[in-house]
């Protein structure tokens, strides 16, 4: 008992850094995209027509994931190279800042053109912040977890992610609450001002994080890379090509539910936004514990199998799905939604974490990790709402060419997961892992008690 008991004020410590700085940097992340459609066109664009005034804000919300790339190579070469747990405080306090700043922004009214143009530069700061956040959160918690934990540790950052959705979307509704002047005026500066606080709460948390066993132990063996970037693009073009096309599978159905079905419904079905608005509120808090469910699960019978499981149920429910929203009856509508973010989604989502880190040994596994993320989320994220829309428009208002289109996703993102099964064999033989072997006998990263 006495053996243990050292052990879980660590572990403790480490679920706090994961879950809530990745939920603090999301909230800060997705409040703006809130605020971008409510109200920045109004006081950041004030001199262009409503409708391109409103592009140009969304456009600054783009902006943010120009930066997330950007964010994973930085953060990844720095956190190969001179460990995790300082660059996860520093990206925490970055963003804090930038969302603060943001809070603070004079308008076009009495700044004038430096008024956007600040507003574009702190969103690109967002991004590159979080691009630095994701890989890292993943890691520190599957770096520091027994070896049959892994994929629970793992699926801690993800559920922190969806609980940042739900705070976003809960302070700017609850301040939108405000009449309209006073809204304008300061209202829609309160969540941003907020977030300062729970920075301050998550920099508490981090500083207190112990550093990731496994970089410590290769930092020991004196394995660390001084090039960490060079070696990742050398000898992993395979491990970052095979996990972008699985999460590029994986976040197409979430974007999907969040984006695609959230205009379809609404404009074409004429369904109301706010039913449609607290479906996804209660999807994505039954995803916070449906990523850390399937994730345990993943650990006893593999991570792989698990996100094959999860790619292949995307693949067929995505029909049932459309069908449920097409009834228009708000029982079904909310049942079909709540499903796909709470169920379907977590059981790629929750060992993602597990299993990408995997792939990668401890000298390259932060930017190996952080920019498979980006390219698939790009990729996933950014390509299949334009396309769902165009086919939306050739199927004559039909879904059908959309759920085809989920699942092709799906099914190319099952067959990646399936090729992964040698290249993490193979990987879990190589220096580094043979260097960590006599530091905490772990088992290979990624490979479940089943499914090898």
């Amino acid at each position: 008992m006495s053996s243990s008991n050292p052990k879980k004020p660590r572990r403790a410590i480490v679920f706090l850094s994961s879950f809530i700085g990745t939920a603090l940097e999301q909230y800060d992340f997705l409040l703006y995209g809130t605020a971008a459609a409510l109200v920045f066109n109004k006081l950041f664009f004030p001199t262009l027509d409503p409708l391109t005034g409103a592009l140009a804000a969304i456009a600054t919300y783009a902006t943010g994931y120009v930066g997330r790339p950007l964010g994973s190579i930085l953060c990844g070469y720095l956190g190969d190279r001179y460990g995790r747990k300082s660059i996860l405080l520093a990206t925490l306090i970055v963003m804090g800042v930038a969302s603060t700043l943001i809070g603070l922004l004079p308008t076009y009214a009495s700044a004038g053109i430096w008024a956007p143009t600040l507003l574009c530069l702190l969103r690109l700061i967002q991004g590159i912040a979080l691009g630095g956040e994701q890989g890292g959160a993943i890691l520190i918690a599957v770096e520091n977890a027994p070896k049959e934990k892994r994929g629970l540790f793992g699926s801690w950052s993800s559920s922190g992610g969806m609980a940042g959705l739900v705070l976003s979307t809960l302070a700017l509704s609850l301040t939108a609450k405000l009449p309209e002047a006073d809204f304008l005026s300061w209202g829609w500066r309160l969540p941003f001002l907020f977030s300062m606080v729970l920075v301050a709460i998550g920099v508490i948390a981090r500083t207190r994080l112990p550093e990731s066993h496994e970089f410590e132990a290769a930092k020991q063996a004196g394995t660390v890379s001084k090039t960490p970037l060079r070696t990742l693009v050398r000898d992993h073009k395979k491990q970052i090509l095979l996990a972008s096309i699985a999460r590029a599978g994986e976040i197409a159905w979430p974007i999907n539910v969040l984006v695609f079905t959230t205009a379809y419904a609404v404009t074409q079905l004429k369904i109301g936004k706010p039913m449609i608005l607290n479906a996804i509120l209660i999807g994505a808090c039954i995803s916070m514990f449906g990523n850390t469910f399937f994730a345990a699960l993943s650990d006893r019978i593999g991570h792989r199998r698990m996100y094959i499981i999860g790619a292949l149920c995307a693949a067929v429910c995505v029909w049932p799905y459309f069908a449920l929203i097409n009834t228009v009856q708000p029982l079904l509508v909310g049942l079909a939604v709540a499903m796909a973010l709470g169920v379907i989604h977590p059981m790629m989502y929750g060992p993602q974490g597990a299993l990408f880190a995997g792939l990668f040994g401890t000298r390259v596994r932060y930017s190996g990790v952080g920019i498979a993320h980006q390219i698939g989320a790009l990729v996933g994220g950014g390509i299949t709402p334009v396309l769902s829309s165009l086919l939306l428009a050739r199927s004559g208002g039909s879904p059908w060419m959309v759920a085809l289109l989920i699942t092709v996703f799906s099914l190319i993102a099952a067959l990646a997961v399936k090729a992964m099964d040698k290249e993490t064999t193979e990987h879990a033989g190589d220096e580094n892992h043979d260097a960590l072997s006599g530091f905490s006998g772990a088992a290979p990263l990624g490979q479940g008690s089943a499914g090898r």
